[in-house]
Parts: structure tokens; C-alpha cells; sequence
């Protein structure tokens, strides 16, 4: 699987980076570790060919300001695998934002998540969730609610790079592609 992201500042990587380590410690949550990079996703595939995405990503970086995205607090993707996460508020200019990726993206895309469609996208960033690495069961799940839902996660994030991440089957994932806004 790869990832169009967004990577998060610093004082947010380790916050992220914080949570997960308490998580991991507390909860006995470790699937973070397949994805060990704190961002939001603007759209996720199997696959991009590197040599057409590239010079897509490079251009929308050039002609794009940074901007702040605000987070609105804790939520929880329910089903089978569960996904606890920060959530994102949909703002006009994260929606605009996503909409140009997806739009300049999405022909590149070999077997695009249609969760990350514009009518579906949920924009998160991801704390805790079952993988290959460990499982997620209603124990591990109340942990980690516990732990976290009292907290407010009214953060403001600037928004100012998009990136390639991606990893093999079982791999940890690593970001291949990483361009600054320059607009």
C-alpha cells in the first residue's frame, strides 16, 4: 500500500509519536508500528508508478501555500479492525486541498481506497488499529479509549508538505517521495 500524506510538524510527529509509545506501553497496541509515521492521508492505493507521481506532487507543492488544519478530538472507525484516531475538521480549504490531489492523483492510482474518495474521506491521524504486528480486541480498544478520551486534542497543525509513503506487504512503511509547499 501507498499513501498521498501529509507528515506532521514536529511538535505534532511527537505528541503522535508520544501516544503511541503510551499506547504500545499501557495498552499493549503495537500495529501503529507498521506505519510509524505521524500524518493524514489524502488519498491511498496499492500502488503509484513513482516516475508519473513525482512530477504531480512537485507541482501541486510549487503552487500551494502552507495553511493550519485544526483537529477536533478523539474518534473510533468501528467494524472488525477498528481505527482509533484524531479527527480532522473539514474545512473548506483542507476539502479544496484534497479535492486538487485527488483530482491530479487519482488517474496515477492503482486500486485507489475508495474511502478516500472526496464524498468519503474521513481526515484522521491514525493512533491506534489492528495489523499484522498485533491485534486489537475489546480489552485493548477500552485501554486505549480510557487513556485518551479525556483529552481535548484541539490542536492547529500547519499543513505544509505533501509525501509518499508506501510499504510491502509486512514491511514498515517509509516515505519515498517529500516535497515542501512553496506557493
Amino acid at each position: 500500500m501507498e499513501g498521498i500524506v501529509s507528515l506532521l510538524d514536529p511538535p505534532h510527529n511527537a505528541e503522535v509519536v508520544k501516544i503511541w509509545e503510551e499506547l504500545e506501553a499501557g495498552c499493549g497496541l503495537v500495529g501503529i508500528k507498521i506505519t510509524p509515521i505521524p500524518h493524514f492521508s489524502w488519498q491511498i492505493a496499492q500502488a503509484y508508478p513513482p516516475d508519473r507521481l513525482k512530477p504531480i506532487l512537485q507541482g501541486i507543492a510549487q503552487s500551494t501555500r502552507p495553511f493550519m488544519a485544526q483537529t477536533s478530538g478523539l474518534g473510533v472507525f468501528s467494524g472488525d479492525r477498528p481505527v482509533v484516531f484524531i479527527a480532522l475538521v473539514k474545512t473548506d480549504e483542507l476539502l479544496q486541498f484534497h479535492r486538487l490531489v485527488w483530482d491530479f492523483t487519482v488517474d496515477q492510482a492503482i486500486t485507489v481506497n475508495p474511502f478516500y474518495a472526496p464524498h468519503e474521506w474521513m481526515p484522521h491521524i491514525t493512533l491506534a488499529h489492528a495489523t499484522a504486528l498485533g491485534p486489537m480486541d475489546g480489552d485493548s480498544l477500552n485501554c486505549a479509549m480510557e487513556r485518551l478520551a479525556f483529552r481535548p486534542f484541539r490542536w492547529q497543525i500547519p499543513v505544509d508538505n505533501i509525501a509518499l509513503i508506501g510499504q510491502s506487504e509486512g514491511s514498515v512503511a517509509e516515505a519515498s517521495l517529500y516535497y515542501r509547499f512553496n506557493g
